[in-house]
């Protein structure tokens, strides 16, 4: 790899981190590394493998390709979509993506369903506890 390249993917590992309020250790901790290892990385003494790439990617539900993208307005326009997957909605889209079609609909409707049941739910929790004695 050039090492302009890899100075951008070095700035765009740390903008990713910082712009999500996390810790070298925390995103190291995520796909398996040393602190010192993703140190290296954001340094730009190191480059780091398509794995780690992919991993952290995976993490935040964006394109590999991203890490390499030399414009930082544009690179803060995919952050500004991105969000910290965690380990049961990383599993979840991984599952996701493997479905037919026909059953993403299927999940589709029945995350609608289920988003609606908890509304009834919540709603009648809160008149329950409206009608409690001591709660006038």
């Amino acid at each position: 790899m050039k090492l302009e390249t890899q100075m951008q993917v070095a700035k765009n590992l740390r903008t990713l981190r910082t712009s999500k309020c996390l810790t070298q250790a925390k995103i190291a901790e995520m796909v398996n590394i040393t602190r010192a290892m993703y140190s290296s990385y954001e340094l730009g003494n190191r480059t780091p493998d398509a794995e780690v790439l992919f991993k952290i990617a995976c993490r935040f539900g964006m394109s590999m390709s991203a890490f390499f993208e030399a414009d930082h307005y544009k690179f803060l326009n995919i952050l500004s979509k991105c969000e910290l997957y965690d380990d049961e909605l990383l599993e979840l889209v991984t599952n996701y993506k493997s479905l037919s079609s026909f059953a993403k609909g299927m999940l589709v409707e029945r995350a609608v369903w289920l988003t609606e049941w908890d509304k009834i739910m919540d709603s009648n929790r809160k008149a329950l506890e409206e009608k409690r004695p001591g709660n006038d």
